[in-house]
């Protein structure tokens, strides 16, 4: 028992260094060029660069959970898991490459720019298959080299961006470091696993059904699709209907409130057994810990939500300087959509116990229709700040209201009410029955 619990707290500080060098080499990068580039540039590499990541989770196709927990079922016959695994994602990556670069021409065959930008970092794509690598460190649970293979790479990565922008490289060169990363990051992992598995022994090859894959991975890639359409649309639907200018302005202040998720993402894998094990104890012990944690998450969030709503000028001023200052107001409104980012990870841990990742897919699905919906009726009126109130909206949609809709979630809507309203804070003792 000590052992599990040692092996999962060294598995948690590796994923939350591992996150929190990648989130804070990424906020260098975007800082940097930001700044260098103003936003009218940078808000056409963040529209570009939004069409990819996008398409990056199609690529992935909600699969790595699955492979994860099949190479950890099948250790002697991981062999033949990767190589099918890697053919589907091989697949997957270019037919999503050249959906990419299609949409990309059709939607505005005009716009050289924003088709070179795609092109150039979209090609990243083609490396994705190389992730099966750190699938198999996961089923292993050696996340130390996930993180050797992962964020060592990115951080030279950085570097080289970082020297690329001091000697007045163009904005192209910076789309195509993307690429180079991805291949960087694919290489490494390759070489570690091959340096890291002992020589196989003779055992029979499992096949890797394709098919049944697919249809597993469905409902997850509908959802993570939502969540990344809830991260991005923003940017795309103010860069076609505002300009890249209002774009950029946007994309700064997210990049300061997404940034601000990484706590509670970084710990969210760990939480998982742990939330098995209390379901274990029965149903009242079990609804009484989740309430503690939606009680923490609130607070987390709300505590998150007035720093940046006080702070909100300071913070633009020093990250990006007073060319990006209307990013501050979007900051404010923005920054309160925090407090359903943090309800919603924690949620997301109940989804999965309880066997409703297809109810999740729904909330995020509708979530992400209701903030596109917002944004057209938002952005040309209210621009950046427009795409700020639509997000807030859906988030607390998505995360919040829709459980009320839906019997089996309606406990965690009243959960998370209490929460909000911070009664178990304020009004003890508090019943769970």
């Amino acid at each position: 028992m000590r052992t599990a619990g040692r092996t999962l707290l060294s598995n948690s500080a590796w994923s939350l260094l591992n996150q929190g060098a990648r989130v804070t080499a990424l906020g260098i990068v975007t800082i940097a060029l930001s700044r260098h580039f103003g936003p009218q540039r940078f808000g056409s590499l963040a529209f570009g660069l939004a069409f990819v990541r996008i398409f990056a989770v199609i690529a992935a196709f909600g699969l790595d959970r699955l492979i994860v927990r099949r190479l950890a079922e099948n250790p002697v016959r991981a062999a033949g898991i990767l190589r099918g695994a890697f053919r589907l994602k091989l697949g997957l990556a270019l037919a999503s490459y050249l959906a990419l670069l299609g949409l990309a021409f059709l939607l505005d065959p005009g716009e050289r720019l924003i088709v070179a930008i795609v092109a150039l970092a979209g090609a990243g794509l083609l490396c994705q298959p190389f992730d099966v690598f750190d699938l198999r460190f996961q089923s292993q649970n050696r996340f130390r080299l996930s993180f050797y293979g992962r964020t060592v790479p990115v951080l030279l990565s950085t570097t080289i961006k970082l020297g690329a922008l001091l000697a007045g490289a163009p904005l192209l060169a910076f789309a195509a470091l993307e690429t180079v990363e991805a291949m960087m990051v694919g290489a490494t992992l390759w070489l570690l696993h091959e340096r890291s598995q002992t020589p196989a022994t003779s055992q029979p090859v499992a096949a890797f059904d394709w098919r049944r894959s697919l249809g597993e991975g469905l409902p997850l890639l509908l959802a993570s699709l939502a969540v990344m359409v809830y991260m991005r649309s923003d940017v795309l639907m103010l860069g076609k209907m505002a300009g890249f200018d209002a774009a950029g302005i946007y994309a700064a202040a997210a990049q300061i409130t997404e940034a601000c998720a990484l706590l509670p993402l970084a710990f969210a894998p760990a939480l998982f057994p742990i939330l098995i094990r209390w379901r274990k104890l029965g149903p009242r012990y079990y609804k009484k810990q989740f309430g503690r944690l939606f009680l923490g998450a609130a607070l987390a969030g709300f505590a998150v939500s007035l720093l940046l709503s006080v702070a909100a000028r300071p913070i633009v001023l020093l990250l990006y300087g007073p060319q990006y200052l209307p990013a501050a107001k979007v900051l404010v409104i923005h920054g309160w959509a925090t407090i359903f980012v943090f309800l919603g990870i924690v949620q997301s841990g109940y989804d999965i116990t309880e066997g409703l990742t297809w109810a999740a897919t729904q909330r995020a699905t509708l979530g992400a229709l209701t903030n596109i919906g917002l944004n057209f009726i938002l952005i040309p009126r209210y621009g950046a700040a427009g795409a700020a109130v639509a997000t807030l909206i859906s988030y607390g949609c998505s995360a919040f209201l829709l459980n009320l809709v839906r019997k089996p979630t309606r406990p965690v809507f009243a959960l998370q009410l209490r929460a909000l309203l911070l009664f178990p804070f304020l009004f003890r003792p508090l019943r769970y029955e």
